[in-house]
């Protein structure tokens, strides 16, 4: 029988009385095989291991991978709520700004508005005042134009009966047979005294004069002037802002455009009695223009708008002598009042 001791350290010994005898090969072969078929189970096993392992190693760097990606995408996230969290701040700064904006405008309009409540009450106050004053004036004005009707009333009156004692006086001269010098009448720039003097300085005491333009009535229009005037010779009294009395005579009719010459032509000052005459008599110096007033050369201008120049001396007086007054004493000076006569010879 096989007792199961094995001497394994001389193999051509060994004897196995188990039904026969095994020679030591055969046991050897037998172990082989067995060691063979373990180690082959043992490699299928680590093999088997082995991929599992792999398996499992890929596997996990899928997910380390997905974790990265999620990683990836979690910092992607992170920086995009930054971003937006920095552009919130940005907004929220600038809406801020906008409303410390807003609250300045606010302060300023409410600043304007006390102003212009401020300003509403003065304008207020302002116009109560007018409305009083122009109450007061409505009054008065009404008082001026019942005494200025009762004055003209009156005024109507007088005239008429200057007519009537003229036509009387007229009459008591013709049944007399006798002449009598005539004065300028109706004139508000000299008396009917003043008058004869100043037709005599003019040498034309003998002839009439009769109104044909007020400037003051006319808002000096110079087509008013043209066609009542025009035609005829012409007596020009002026009287300033200064109270001074001027003016001009002329022979020649002012119709037309053209530079006219009248070597009679004189321009005076009758306040200070001086009376200048051309100094050249080629000058032609009597402006005509349908469009405009009397200009006796440049030394004494009417304008449309009321004024008048003064360049005397220019084309007036002597050359030689040095004048010691002008014709005015301003060389623009306002003309308060304009009356301009036609001279029937």
């Amino acid at each position: 029988m096989f007792d199961g001791k094995i001497d394994f350290m001389d193999f051509n010994k060994i004897k196995i009385n188990y039904g026969g005898k095994l020679t030591c090969r055969k046991i050897f072969r037998g172990k082989y095989i067995i060691f063979l078929i373990i180690s082959i189970i043992c490699l299928i096993f680590l093999v088997s291991l082995l991929l599992i392992k792999n398996k499992k190693i890929t596997d996990i760097s899928i997910e380390i991978k997905t974790i990265e990606d999620d990683i990836t995408q979690i910092e992607q996230l992170i920086n995009t709520m930054k971003n937006k969290n920095m552009n919130d701040e940005i907004r929220l700064s600038e809406q801020k700004n906008k409303i410390e904006t807003l609250k300045n405008e606010i302060r300023d309009k409410n600043k304007k508005e006390q102003e212009y409540k401020k300003r509403n009450e003065e304008i207020i106050k302002q116009k109560d005042e007018l409305e009083k004053k122009s109450a007061l004036l409505s009054t008065q004005l009404k008082t001026e134009m019942e005494l200025q009707e009762v004055y003209d009333q009156k005024n109507a009156s007088l005239t008429n009966l200057l007519e009537s004692l003229k036509i009387e006086y007229d009459k008591l001269i013709k049944q007399k047979g006798g002449s009598e010098e005539k004065s300028i009448e109706n004139s508000k720039i000299v008396t009917p005294e003043e008058s004869l003097v100043l037709k005599e300085k003019l040498n034309i005491k003998d002839t009439t004069v009769k109104k044909c333009f007020d400037g003051v009535e006319t808002n000096f229009n110079p087509f008013i002037f043209h066609e009542k005037c025009d035609k005829s010779a012409l007596l020009l009294l002026i009287k300033t802002d200064n109270n001074e009395r001027i003016g001009a005579y002329t022979k020649v009719s002012l119709e037309g455009l053209e530079i006219k010459r009248d070597t009679s032509s004189i321009i005076f000052n009758f306040d200070k009695n001086h009376y200048y005459s051309l100094a050249n008599m080629e000058y032609s110096t009597i402006v005509c223009d349908p469009n405009e007033l009397p200009q006796f050369g440049y030394d004494l201008q009417i304008k449309s708008n009321g004024q008048g120049i003064n360049s005397f001396p220019f084309n007036y007086g002597d050359k030689d002598e040095n004048y010691s007054e002008e014709l005015t004493e301003e060389h623009v000076f306002k003309i308060e009042n304009l009356e301009v006569y036609k001279i029937n010879f």
